[in-house]
């Protein structure tokens, strides 16, 4: 069966006008990488959640590299947890003043226990500090940024610095 020109010519003007409507919704790629303690922490694009805010509430979960492969990785995961009130949507930074008064949350879970209700090898809080996560782009859903943090063991009250912490996440909701 022979195809016209203006029927091929047809279908090609439609792919190509159909083309950028699917970039258009294409996910952006998600990062999030800091020091812990000097030593890398990255996570990768399937290891990141970030929620657009509801009632002003900024969440951000970030698992080491790999941990939301399939088969899981056989060695225990990292994740660090990031809540702040008060976010509008647009480029804002938290200072320490933030962190000590409930305005923003931070915890790290190393070691993430593989068992349900599991205990993990350690858990960290924010406590006083030189703590700080600088929001310092908003384009619709993907927001950019930069932090650092001091954390505590809940137990030991061993302190843990995250410095150079840099992401890049995109509310993926539907």
């Amino acid at each position: 069966m022979k195809l016209s020109r203006s029927l091929i010519a047809a279908a090609s003007l439609a792919v190509f006008s159909v083309t950028p409507a699917l970039l258009a919704h294409a996910k952006t790629p998600q990062q999030l990488s800091a020091k812990i303690d000097g030593k890398l922490f990255e996570s990768d694009d399937d290891g990141i959640t970030y929620l657009i805010p509801t009632k002003g509430v900024l969440n951000l979960i970030a698992s080491t590299k790999g941990a939301s492969a399939y088969p899981p990785p056989k060695t225990l995961t990292d994740r660090l947890s990031i809540i702040c009130r008060d976010f509008e949507g647009k480029p804002v930074k938290y200072q320490a003043k933030d962190f000590s008064n409930s305005g923003c949350e931070v915890k790290f879970i190393k070691g993430e226990s593989k068992k349900p209700f599991g205990e993990p090898v350690a858990e960290y809080i924010v406590r006083d500090g030189k703590n700080m996560l600088e929001i310092t782009a908003v384009n619709g859903k993907v927001i950019e940024g930069k932090f650092s943090f001091e954390l505590r063991d809940t137990k030991t009250k061993a302190v843990l610095t995250i410095t150079e912490g840099t992401f890049k996440a995109e509310d993926r909701q539907l």
